[in-house]
């Protein structure tokens, strides 16, 4: 009996201090996990899409937006007009992420979003779709036969009275209304002006005061009575329209077109600060401060938005929407503090009430290579151009080249000295950009490896680095030495025609790159000495090599394509030999290392439906990581993986997609959650899907006035909550096991 109590006693200690211990351990010691930024992208919505087409927030922990594989823009796109395609989607906001809802199965793609309260908010689309949330689920409303795709919807305070617009193939039903509370209320036809055809946005500012707007400059004014015709100074398209008041609205379209109504009649169009921009989007706050969303400038391929400071509108690079995407919808909250906006590729961006923050990833083109020098600095380089920025908030794009080229090497040696690297503006040398802490500058060697692409670069200090990329017309695969002051070609040991994609430096007199031969199918590896490149033995039976990583002279990593059979290729250096060891199906396209029991590498598996691929090395073998909340149906190739610590680290991928790893959510990285679906059992006959808004809500709606909104008690996560929460039952089940053996 003595023993059974000691057993127990010493039981109890060792659980106690388990659960002590757990309970005060830092969050770096919990377990991490690869975050997707963009809540859907999971290789379900066909992309670059998915398309965000509308967004709307009640307070700052509260919010919707919604979308689709649907560009709402360009109807004319099979994605809007088939019904196995044009699928919707739901998003929330709670303060920290957004998540996607579970919609109706039966949902199109979603273009409008309007909250009356937290437990009244609706969503418009295609194919007749209007869903309604009610605080548990998303539900499919009853609408009237015959208007096809519902474009904006707006509702007045309390949610008894509502608008919602669109376009009918035979141009009859293009306006609905909503009459009472929800479920027991109904939307019904309403008599359509003529020359209504194709309605895009609605707003109200009273019961007896709005206004829509359409194709082809089409403007009605709502009276309290009906909807009447109004005189319109474009014959452009409108997409939105916001109310400042009875004597001040706004409405916003194509080519430049901002009109404004001054009480008495439609003027404009203004004199806009761009030229062959689509203004997709307006909202105003107030008499003196308005926002306008719109397409991607030309130019410089950045998200296009303007600003009202009640005199003109204005683009200044103070409030850069730092996206290279279409932003299609902007919400900003009573005040103006607080906003949204959203755009094509699930782009989301939040203003703070002094700059915008990219809460998704900031670009949907390829991005190539990622360096960060600490945990809030870092960068991040892709296809045309594209150079994007993080800043420990949140990745921004920060410029594109003018010259458009690819890049695909990255090298950071401090905050204020880093190197990009990529193909060449034509038969001219390849790029090499370096940053100084102001801007990136081409350093470009002229007359160097014309025509010839760099894929990466590694610096050893300011006067001393190395850049290698292809070997085309059969010359050898380049290499460029950096002295500090110029770039100079250096023999690089290959065979003609060899490309080297991957260089890694310990010292002046001992340095990697690995590549593939001509074909593109066999290894190629060589080693500097300090004097030379020289080839280097690799193992038999694997493909070409991506990328290369060393932890010490004797202890070095390479990865790359399958060989002669489906699987990766992960070579080791012990110092005397590269050697195979077992991977994974697929292609790996980039490694690093922490430690020696720690480390990533990256690819795709093209065995595998083109699944994303991430793997984890232990310190014994290589293991395929399939991390929930990231979707492990998720078809991206993944490009490049960076570590900051074992416990922070971030994957660029194609189309613009960028993963986070890390024991914590940070601002922008999402999960999904479920919520139960219901359908409506009315026998009205009717397709139902979903849409997303065009139009902007009105300030005088007071129920967006809401500062803070108080959500339901979070379930207690995973691990230490689910950890403690085991040991503690099985503290109390042991001892009531003993207590009932004693009696």
């Amino acid at each position: 009996m003595m023993k059974r109590d000691l057993r127990f006693v010493l039981f109890a200690v060792v659980m106690v201090t388990l659960m002590v211990t757990l309970a005060f351990l830092p969050a770096s010691a919990q377990l991490s996990q690869w975050r997707s930024l963009n809540p859907t992208r999971d290789g379900r919505l066909g992309l670059p899409a998915p398309y965000l087409n509308g967004v709307q927030m009640l307070a700052t922990n509260y919010g919707w937006a919604v979308g689709g594989a649907c560009d709402m823009f360009d109807v004319s796109a099979s994605g809007c007009n088939s019904t196995s395609t044009n699928r919707g989607f739901v998003l929330f906001w709670d303060g920290s992420k957004w998540r996607e809802s579970l919609i109706p199965g039966n949902a199109g793609a979603l273009f409008s979003v309007f909250i009356v309260s937290a437990n009244d908010v609706w969503a418009v689309g295609t194919n007749s779709t209007i869903i309604h949330w009610d605080g548990i689920s998303w539900v499919t409303a009853p609408v009237p036969a015959g208007i096809d795709k519902v474009y904006s919807i707006f509702m007045l305070p309390g949610g008894m009275d509502g608008w919602a617009v669109g376009y009918d193939f035979s141009g009859v039903t293009n306006i609905l209304r909503w009459s009472g509370s929800w479920p027991t209320g109904a939307w019904s036809v309403f008599p359509t002006p003529a020359g209504a055809a194709d309605l895009r946005g609605v707003a109200l500012s009273s019961p007896t005061e709005g206004w829509a707007v359409g194709r082809h400059g089409t403007i009605f004014r709502w009276d309290g009575a009906g909807w009447l015709a109004a005189a319109s100074p474009t014959t452009v398209d409108l997409f939105s329209v916001s109310i400042v008041s009875s004597a001040n609205a706004w409405a916003v379209g194509h080519d430049d077109t901002i009109i404004w109504w001054n009480g008495a009649s439609w003027t404009g169009p203004m004199t806009a600060p761009t030229t062959s921009v689509e203004y997709r989007s307006i909202h105003m706050v107030s008499a003196g401060d308005g926002w306008i969303a719109g397409t991607t400038m030309t130019t410089t391929k950045e998200g296009l938005l303007l600003r009202w400071d009640g005199t003109a509108w204005s683009l200044d690079p103070g409030w850069r929407s730092w996206v290279t995407e279409n932003l299609n919808d902007v919400y900003l909250m009573p005040g103006g503090a607080v906003g949204a906006a959203v755009g094509d590729a699930e782009t989301i961006i939040h203003w703070n009430g002094s700059e915008w923050l990219a809460r998704t990833s900031p670009t949907s083109f390829d991005l190539n290579s990622l360096y960060l020098i600490s945990a809030s600095d870092g960068w991040a380089v892709g296809d045309t151009g594209t150079i994007c920025r993080w800043n420990g908030q949140s990745w921004h794009h920060y410029e594109t080249l003018p010259s458009g080229v690819n890049l695909f090497g990255l090298f950071m040696k401090t905050g204020t000295d880093a190197w990009a690297v990529g193909a060449p503006n034509g038969l001219t040398s390849p790029t090499i950009l370096r940053w100084n802490s102001l801007a990136w500058a081409v350093v470009s060697p002229p007359g160097v490896a014309l025509g010839e692409t760099l894929y990466d670069v590694y610096m050893l200090n300011s006067t001393w680095g190395w850049a290698v990329g292809t070997g085309s017309g059969g010359n050898l695969a380049t290499a460029l030495k950096w002295d500090g002051v110029n770039w100079g070609s250096f023999p690089s040991g290959t065979a003609a025609g060899a490309d080297l994609y991957s260089v890694h430096m310990l010292s002046s007199t001992d340095g990697w790159a690995v590549g593939a031969t001509s074909t593109g199918k066999g290894p190629v590896i060589v080693h500097w000495n300090g004097l030379a490149w020289s080839l280097v033995t690799a193992p038999l039976d694997i493909g070409g090599l991506n990328s290369v990583h060393f932890l010490s002279a004797t202890n070095g990593w390479a990865v790359g394509n399958n060989g002669t059979d489906t699987h990766a290729t992960i070579i080791h250096w012990n110092g005397a030999q590269w050697t195979r060891v077992p991977a994974p199906e697929g292609n790996l396209t980039s490694v690093y290392m922490t430690s020696a029991s720690d480390g990533w590498a990256v690819g795709q598996n093209s065995t595998t439906n083109s699944l994303s691929l991430i793997v984890h090395w232990d310190g014994l073998t290589w293991n395929v990581v399939s991390t929930p909340p990231v979707p492990p149906t998720m078809q991206v190739a993944l490009r490049s993986v960076f570590m900051v610590t074992e416990l922070d680290g971030w994957i660029v991928s194609n189309q613009g997609l960028i993963l986070k790893y890390g024991p914590e959510m940070v601002p922008g990285t999402t999960t999904s959650y479920t919520t139960v679906i219901s359908t409506t059992t009315s026998t009205t006959t009717s397709s139902s899907a979903t849409s997303s808004t065009t139009s902007s809500s009105t300030t005088s709606n007071s129920t967006t006035s809401t500062s803070t909104y108080v959500p339901p008690a979070p379930v207690p996560g995973f691990p230490i909550e689910s950890i403690l929460a085991g040991l503690l039952g099985g503290l109390i089940a042991l001892t009531m096991i003993r207590r009932r053996r004693r009696l």
